[in-house]
């Protein structure tokens, strides 16, 4: 999310601030379904500005949030996205490069944390730090996971039974099984040595490519 997105963010969490607790909940549910659409940040928050407004000015009257949007949520909110650009191919996969190298960044970190504890504990040689088969198993277990997850919860936010749906406990299942696999497992395999200070290097660089690419795509 680049600075003009972040900034209108902020004015819209200011402008909720106004809402009625009910309207305030469902406004989430919408937020949440407008987060799985393959539209810009910056867009998603300007539709969210204008339906915002709309449920105020209906507050305002009196009127329910279903007299004002419709008891379709989900209907309206595709009806509204449905006038929006979408992303283009190009800004499809460079939003995904730049999400990439922030979830690996943010693994990378939680590594570099566990190895540096390890090695308060007795084991491996700091500085230099093990990367195993169990390390990339459990990465790509944890990105997998997640980012289906977090789109499937996004995509069905306004789904009362969403708690119910065998996907997120399959989802969880497939998750622990790669942790298991690779912190039990494939833990004694080592692939490869890496300097701290390399892999310090390493994920300034990730996190650079992260915040290039979120103020490019917007």
């Amino acid at each position: 999310m680049n600075r003009r997105a972040k900034q209108l963010l902020q004015e819209n969490n200011r402008l909720e601030e106004q809402l009625t607790g009910e309207n305030n909940r469902m406004m989430t549910d919408i937020i949440v379904y407008l987060r799985a659409s393959n539209t810009t940040a910056y867009q998603q928050e300007c539709v969210r500005r204008d339906i915002t407004e709309m449920v105020l000015e209906g507050q305002r009257r009196g009127a329910p949030m279903e007299e004002v949007i419709g008891e379709d949520y989900k209907a309206f909110c595709d009806a509204v996205l449905s006038e929006v650009p979408k992303r283009t191919l190009r800004q499809r996969i460079l939003s995904a490069v730049g999400s990439g190298c922030l979830y690996v960044d943010i693994l990378a970190v939680i590594w570099l944390v566990f190895g540096a504890i390890g090695w308060l504990l007795g084991d491996g040689s700091w500085p230099w730090l093990a990367v195993t088969a169990g390390d990339l198993i459990a990465l790509v277990a944890i990105l997998g996971a997640s980012i289906g997850l977090v789109e499937y919860i996004c995509k069905n936010s306004f789904d009362e039974n969403l708690g119910k749906r065998k996907v997120i406990p399959v989802l969880l299942v497939l998750l622990v099984a790669g942790l298991v696999a690779g912190s039990v497992l494939l833990r004694e395999v080592v692939l490869f040595h890496i300097h701290t200070l390399l892999a310090l290097g390493l994920m300034a660089v990730l996190y650079g490519i992260h915040k290039a690419v979120e103020e490019k795509v917007g």
